[in-house]
């Protein structure tokens, strides 16, 4: 028997079977045969492991696991959201304040009446949902159940049909519970509410992921959205927590697309989320299309993506148009006939002649007499506001970080058009949104992507490849 041997020195080395070897021992056969073993695949099948193999064979090496797929991901991280998100709807809403306000009757009287109700079986069941949401808050209020319930049930009879007309105009919010109450009665409209409170903590997780924040960071800023006074709004039996949802919509459209990421998926869900903002709150609704038209048409000269700057803020001006026609064409109350309702107390006393003069004073005397004050008074405000900015600036893309700004402008913008003191904090809710994801932001030592990084598409799928491992004779 012979064996050719690639390095020169191995040759006086001697073969297995063709004598003894020095060392191994005697070879009573003459031959060196190796003990028996069952194949592998037998030994496979006959004696199974009893835990997997942490080995993968290289034919599998390619396969991706669960954990890498982006839909598994993606599955999993909302259904965090999900059950944080219910948990922290619940320690909101538990808490020693009311549940309901006033407005809270005519947002659930539209819902009972679209889900089928009759007018007077509508109203009882509104009155009693607010009182008894009045009744198990502090503080309690003046008299009894029962004549809360009598005073609701009769209102629509009493107040002023222009007073109505304002809730009327804006049906979202009853028309999204409104399955609900069908579905389950009267207390369809609560568990309603509580669904689209939910969902605003599972939309401020996608949110947080379009502009660029980690997952983690993501949950926190659905755990700060809840902490924040945004969590106690979207918490109440009031159109908040829709308006909300709507709007974080919204700018995940709008951040999605001036990324350049689903531009068309993108820019639908801007359009849908503006759309549904303004049938739930024309307010809240003109007021961020107005910012992002607006926002886009100033900052596209300074950044390259124009034309995305430019389709964000033709999209909010097109929906901007289409609220204000069909609001001229179906004759609903605007900015106008809010200004008298407030001036008036809900059209008690006859119009003012000067609504927008007396505007600007009862504007210049809350931000002087309350907010301002207030914000002194408690420092935390502020210095949570400035960590948000700085975030936003430091941590987060900038061309997807400015939407969020815009925001919560909007909310000061909105508080300021209705002069309320006791309004004020339920107002201006939403200029709390981006505080929770700047500061949310500022929980890494960077966000997932840096400001004004190139985003690189990730490859759809990943070759593998093996060595040859078979030997070089």
């Amino acid at each position: 028997m012979t064996q050719s041997y690639s390095r020169p020195e191995d040759a006086d080395r001697p073969v297995p079977g063709d004598g003894p070897v020095p060392g191994d021992g005697p070879d009573p056969a003459g031959t060196h045969e190796p003990p028996f073993r069952l194949p592998r695949t037998w030994r496979r099948r006959w004696r199974p492991a009893p835990w997997p193999s942490r080995r993968a064979r290289y034919a599998d090496a390619s396969a991706p696991r669960l954990r890498d797929r982006p839909w598994a991901r993606a599955a999993a991280l909302i259904a965090i959201a999900g059950v944080l998100g219910s948990g922290l709807w619940l320690v909101r809403w538990s808490g020693g304040a009311s549940t309901a306000t006033p407005d809270t009757f005519w947002y659930a009287r539209d819902a009972l009446r679209y889900a089928g109700w009759s007018e007077p079986a509508a109203d009882r069941a509104a009155a009693e949902i607010t009182c008894g949401a009045f009744m198990r808050g502090r503080p309690r209020p003046a008299g009894t159940y029962a004549d809360c319930v009598r005073f609701r049930t009769v209102l629509p009879g009493d107040a002023p049909v222009r007073f109505q007309r304002i809730f009327t105009s804006r049906p979202g919010y009853a028309l999204l519970t409104a399955p609900f109450v069908r579905a389950m009665g009267a207390g369809g409209f609560i568990a309603g509410t509580a669904a689209l409170g939910v969902a605003c903590g599972v939309a401020a997780v996608l949110l947080a992921l379009a502009i660029g924040l980690r997952p983690v960071q993501a949950l926190v800023a659905e755990a700060l959205f809840f902490l924040l006074p945004t969590g106690l709004w979207a918490s109440r039996l009031l159109a908040e927590a829709p308006m909300m949802l709507c709007l974080m919509a919204a700018l995940a459209g709008a951040a999605l697309l001036l990324r350049g990421r689903a531009v068309v998926a993108a820019g639908g869900l801007l359009a849908c989320g503006l759309a549904m903002l303004c049938v739930i709150k024309p307010a809240n609704g003109v007021a961020l299309a107005a910012a992002l038209a607006a926002g886009g048409v100033l900052l596209a000269r300074f950044f390259a993506a124009r034309r995305l700057f430019l389709a964000v803020a033709g999209i909010s001006a097109f929906v901007l148009a289409g609220d204000m026609w069909i609001s001229s064409a179906l004759r609903l109350p605007g900015i106008d006939e809010t200004l008298q309702d407030t001036f008036t107390w809900h059209f008690k006393h006859p119009d003012v002649p000067d609504p927008w003069h007396r505007l600007w004073d009862a504007s210049g005397d809350l931000w002087s007499g309350d907010i301002g004050p207030r914000m002194l008074e408690n420092p935390l405000i502020p210095a949570a506001f400035l960590f948000a900015a700085a975030g936003l600036i430091a941590r987060v893309r900038w061309d997807a970080a400015w939407p969020l700004a815009a925001a919560g402008l909007t909310g000061a913008a909105v508080a300021s058009m209705h002069p309320i003191t006791d309004e004020m904090e339920r107002l201006s809710a939403v200029a709390w949104i981006p505080v929770a994801f700047g500061l949310a932001a500022l929980t890494a030592a960077r966000t997932a992507e840096r400001p004004d990084e190139p985003v690189r598409p990730l490859p759809s799928r990943v070759e593998v490849e093996t060595a040859d491992l078979t030997p070089q004779g």
